[in-house]
């Protein structure tokens, strides 16, 4: 059975924003991710590599992995605030691959703001060792983003 979150994750009345927004990201059951962790500019979460998740090289796809670090960079820039917060920009550098049945640890942190601006950086582990780094500048916006 998928969870979401992990029973550790404590929810105080200021993440409820970020808490929405994980509650609404159909990205994070397909990766079959649980958040791990949550405070104010902090997410952390994991995800187990799986064969829906792999390239034709047999290891996890680029793209999977640069969702998931999205994922919690969002979770990471939207948990200080109540207005929404979205990427402005964002690259990943892959270091090593994510191979299949491993266990992969994110740990998005939100590094500086300045007026509605943001720079989160979350890097991305297959035990101790580093796979990715993900930069993200986020932007505070009062219009919330619509799928319509």
């Amino acid at each position: 059975m998928y969870e979401r979150y992990a029973p550790s994750v404590d929810f105080t009345p200021d993440l409820e924003h970020a808490k929405s927004m994980f509650d609404n990201d159909a990205t994070l059951k397909y990766l079959g991710a649980t958040i791990t962790r949550l405070e104010p500019g902090l997410a952390e979460g994991e995800f187990t590599v799986e064969a829906r998740h792999a390239n034709g090289f047999g290891v996890c796809q680029g793209g999977v992995l640069f969702t998931f670090a999205d994922a919690l960079f969002g979770g990471a820039c939207n948990s200080r605030r109540t207005d929404p917060t979205v990427s402005a920009q964002s690259e990943i550098i892959f270091l090593a691959p994510a191979k299949m049945g491993h266990t992969i640890r994110g740990v998005a942190r939100e590094r500086h703001t300045w007026g509605r601006n943001g720079l989160s950086d979350v890097t991305l582990y297959d035990g101790d060792t580093a796979i990715a780094e993900f930069r993200g500048m986020s932007r505070t916006t009062t219009r919330p983003p619509t799928g319509n």
